[in-house]
């Protein structure tokens, strides 16, 4: 008998020994799956897009290229120089020589006196290297203007699809909620039906209602799947990698401490397009400078070079035009979402205190389900509506803060799948 019960222990420990490993194997696989749903703040979501984005590697290649092109032009026209500086020494030389120097010079064969060609004094030399010094110049300063915008630009794409993605979750949380308020008013009218105190339309009623809901969550998280996908591919993230947004989405409101004639007047100055534009027209206007001084007004070669000129002016005038209207239909954007805010956050409370006043009056028998579903609806809305307001308070204060660099038209199409209006 003992030996029968000792043996039993010793089975038993043996068993446990024997699981004991494979238990702490699935706890070690519970401790991976779990760690493989990768969290992310903004900041961090932006680090790893700068640490995979090739764009700031090809901006800075573009610099070293517009460097090397300035080099380039500098060195041949020191070459140049230094040719003929060479060449009139040669000349100071010879005129130095007696008459009969030169005259036993001059009989030796393949002897050939020194003589000044001119190159660097011709107007085509110096036409040509005055241009290549103002095209490599304002190359360069593009370049340099181009890193910067890259580098804003990157964290201008991430941080509009973060706030794009944690409002489709947000969405998608909310149409769960209107989900599970029907599935309680479907409860509440199925007990009612079956106590007799309600028709069977009631049921239906609700039941529908709920299908409405069930059907506006699918939408939802296709929504929060295709914004997901978007910052994944901005991330440089696997499709199927699991992430997590760890920060919240709401109101934080924010005074610019610049007025707009501020903001424009800085868009004027460092927008990437103005440059551009700026530095098209004065390539353009030297090399009319430079013509005019040769060639008469009514000559071919001066009026295209007139017209290339005036044609830059009016190009440069009107990418002004267009950086100012931006920067003041963002900024209506963000005062007027800035307004509507507050007004949302009283209209939520007066939704939610109407569906709770129509719940209790449905229970007591005093409305209809229609009336409950009526109200919810109406909260469902001025949910939906608020967190649009703020998906579009956050988007225009992130354009504001990039719009004076470059141009952040159509940007809220980076997140468009995921707008919640």
């Amino acid at each position: 008998m003992q030996k029968t019960l000792m043996s039993k222990k010793l089975l038993a420990l043996l068993l446990i020994v024997t699981l004991l490993p494979a238990s702490l194997a699935f706890a070690k696989e519970d401790e991976k799956a779990e760690n493989e749903v990768l969290k992310l703040s903004l900041e961090d979501a932006i680090k790893l897009a700068e640490e995979n984005n090739q764009q700031v590697k090809l901006s800075e290649l573009a610099l070293e290229k517009a460097k090397l092109g300035r080099q380039q032009y500098r060195y041949q026209d020191r070459k140049t120089r230094d040719l003929e500086d060479e060449i009139r020494r040669q000349i100071e030389w010879w005129n130095s020589l007696g008459d009969e120097e030169k005259q036993a010079l001059l009989e030796q064969e393949g002897f050939t006196p020194p003589f000044d060609p001119g190159i660097t004094s011709s107007f085509e030399y110096t036409y040509t290297m005055d241009l290549l010094e103002k095209q490599t110049d304002v190359a360069v300063k593009l370049a340099e203007a181009g890193i910067d915008v890259t580098i804003r630009g990157i964290r201008f794409g991430v941080e509009a699809a973060y706030y794009g993605a944690i409002s489709a979750r947000d969405n998608r949380l909310l149409a769960e909620a209107a989900v599970e308020r029907y599935q309680d008013l479907l409860r509440i009218a199925e007990a009612k039906y079956n106590a007799g105190v309600v028709a069977k339309t009631e049921v239906l009623d609700a039941q529908v209602q709920l299908a409405k809901a069930e059907a506006d969550l699918l939408k939802a998280k296709s929504q929060e799947e295709k914004a997901y996908i978007n910052l994944k591919k901005l991330l440089g993230l696997a499709q199927d990698e699991l992430i997590e947004l760890t920060d919240t989405f709401d109101y934080k409101p924010v005074d610019f401490d610049v007025t707009l004639e501020e903001l424009i007047a800085e868009a004027l100055k460092n927008r990437i397009d103005i440059m551009s534009a700026e530095g098209a027209y004065e390539v353009a206007k030297l090399d009319f400078d430079l013509n005019s001084k040769v060639y008469p007004s009514n000559t071919f070669i001066y009026k295209e070079k007139q017209h290339a000129m005036e044609d830059a002016r009016i190009k440069l005038e009107d990418t002004k035009a267009s950086v100012e209207a931006e920067v003041r239909q963002i900024w209506l954007d963000f005062e007027e979402a800035k307004v509507n805010i507050p007004v949302l956050d009283k209209a939520l409370e007066m939704a939610e205190e109407s569906l709770r006043l129509a719940r209790l009056s449905y229970e007591a028998g005093l409305v209809r389900s229609v009336d409950v579903a009526a109200a919810e609806e109406g909260l469902r809305q001025v949910q939906l509506q608020r967190s649009g307001v703020i998906y579009n308070y956050n988007l225009a204060r992130l354009k504001l803060e990039n719009v004076v660099r470059f141009s952040v038209s159509g940007a809220a199409a980076i997140s468009s799948e995921a707008s919640p209006m």
